[in-house]
């Protein structure tokens, strides 16, 4: 399994949802605990989930 590591709370996760929470072009990735924070934020947006499950 592949792992990333939340850009807000640096915890290790292998899913992760990438998402915008500021004006811009800067995507990040979160954990699942960060996303539910942060998906009320004005500029919020989904980009997508990313798995690190080996195929």
């Amino acid at each position: 399994m592949k792992t990333k590591v939340c850009t807000l709370c640096q915890k290790i996760a292998t899913t992760m949802y990438r998402v915008q929470v500021a004006k811009g072009k800067v995507w990040i990735f979160v954990c699942t605990d960060c996303c539910n924070k942060v998906k009320n934020e004005p500029n919020y947006r989904y980009g997508g989930t990313w798995k690190g499950e080996s195929h």
